[in-house]
């Protein structure tokens, strides 16, 4: 990063800057822009998408389909510095990792897919890049890859509609406005990509009167996007392609060794002060759709096609065509001087009024604002969790997102069980699945191999007492 951010022919490959390399020098970086502070936001968040893509110097797609696509941006490592006064040694600045997720219309996908297809080098540079898309080497297809990427995000501008206070922060992209047309000649104003560009500023989806408009505005309409800035390792590797799964039998032996170590550690750290951000009320006031004396329920950021809670009124929201993907999360709050149950395996005979409530009033809160009927909702928790605080899921039936058998747990089902036994999680063995790369899966395969070698241990010696034991009779 820090040869990238020192050679200009580089940078500008990275960046694909609208300047010629003698206007810029070696260390400096695109201006960035404001985003504009929708009123019901606390305070500006210092990363923004604006602030994070002008300090980017790789971008890579992690994943992309139809509608989503996940980016991973990592800024450019700031070049070495020396203290003249104390003749201190050189120090360099670490790179931030920022993600952004999108959600996006199909014509994006070949924007941002992960290798640049042919046909988009030739028409780059049609003499040699045909014959070059041959010769490069890694470090040059990242190249090549960052500056699509980035070029595709500069069209660009960003308003945001909601933040959590921590490294989560949420907007909507908006194209930037071309050049106006009484700027160009008569030749360029009539040209196909002036009427492209016309189109795309002054024309919405619904306002398309040809199909070639609609396809134009299709192309280049607004999408929703979650940023995460500083990304940590966890989040990095959540978003990564899965490099394989495994089932998990975890008995409340192996919970209390391994889980319930881990889970106490995060909670330590204040990783989770975030969640309680949003349960208080003091961040996210504008997606909370029900506040109860022990729980509330919100909209899951997960619920990407949802109207703008700022913007569109709650009026608007009853059978809205997003209601398709409707997904809302109902929250326990932590009991005064206390901590709210992590996972399941917390939940006791005392939690039994607060889970009959929810299974009970969600259902009429969601059919009241959305006008989606009990019956065609999912109301199910995870095991294990995305975080160790513990939620409850509402999504409709079309919604499948985590819903896997080896992972959800109706929450009729788990009121049942508590009612047959107060301990019934704190005893049960739970099997589920988990991919190779977290944290968790590791320590778990670790703990498993571990045991079986005592187990083959064991053995060992029970074999070799018993061929005493037969020599003695």
């Amino acid at each position: 990063s820090t040869q990238i951010y020192q050679n200009e022919e580089s940078l500008c490959i990275y960046k694909n800057i609208s300047m010629s390399r003698s206007e810029l020098k070696p260390t400096e970086k695109p201006k960035a822009t404001a985003t504009p502070i929708p009123a019901g936001i606390s305070k500006v968040i210092m990363s923004n998408p604006s602030t994070v893509l002008a300090s980017a110097a790789i971008a890579r797609t992690l994943t992309i389909s139809d509608q989503h696509a996940t980016i991973l941006l990592t800024s450019g490592c700031e070049p070495p510095t020396k203290n003249v006064a104390t003749d201190a040694k050189e120090t360099l600045v670490e790179p931030t990792r920022s993600l952004l997720k999108l959600t996006l219309v199909p014509f994006h996908k070949a924007s941002l897919s992960k290798n640049p297809q042919e046909q988009e080098l030739l028409e780059n540079n049609p003499k040699d890049d045909a014959k070059k898309s041959d010769m490069l080497d890694k470090a040059e297809k990242e190249q090549e890859h960052t500056g699509r990427i980035l070029k595709f995000l500069d069209m660009f501008e960003w308003r945001l509609t909601s933040e959590s206070g921590a490294e989560y922060s949420y907007y909507e992209a908006f194209r930037k406005k071309q050049e106006e047309p009484h700027k160009q000649g008569a030749e360029e104003h009539s040209s196909p990509k002036a009427k492209r560009a016309r189109v795309m500023d002054n024309t919405s989806l619904e306002e398309a009167t040809s199909i070639e408009e609609s396809e134009i505005a299709a192309k280049w309409s607004a999408f929703k996007v979650e940023l995460i800035s500083p990304a940590s390792s966890r989040q990095i590797g959540r978003a990564m392609p899965s490099p394989g799964v495994v089932m998990i039998t975890e008995t409340p032996a192996l919970y209390q060794k391994v889980v319930q170590p881990l889970i106490d550690g995060i909670i330590k750290r204040g990783a989770l002060s975030w969640i309680e951000n949003v349960v208080t009320g003091r961040k996210e006031a504008e997606r909370l759709l029900h506040d109860a004396e022990g729980w509330i329920l919100n909209i899951d950021t997960k619920w990407r096609t949802h109207p703008d809670a700022l913007t569109v009124p709650r009026s608007e929201w009853e059978h809205h065509e997003s209601v398709a993907d409707l997904y809302c999360l109902g929250i326990i709050k932590s009991p005064e001087g206390g901590t709210a149950p992590a996972t399941l395996r917390d939940l006791t005979l005392a939690h039994l009024p607060t889970l009959r409530e929810m299974l009970s009033v969600g259902p009429q809160v969601i059919q009241r604002i959305y006008g989606v009927k009990s019956n065609q909702l999912r109301i199910y928790v995870h095991y294990q969790p995305q975080f160790y605080h513990f939620h409850v899921h509402f999504t409709r039936l079309e919604n499948e997102i985590g819903c896997q058998v080896e992972r959800g747990h109706l929450l009729s089902d788990i009121i049942q069980n508590l009612e047959m036994s107060a301990l019934f999680y704190k005893q049960r063995t739970i099997t589920y699945k988990l991919s190779l790369k977290e944290k968790l899966c590791k320590l778990m395969l670790a703990e498993l191999e571990k045991e079986d070698d005592l187990n083959k241990v064991d053995e060992h010696e029970t074999k070799e007492q018993s061929k005493i034991i037969a020599v003695v009779s």
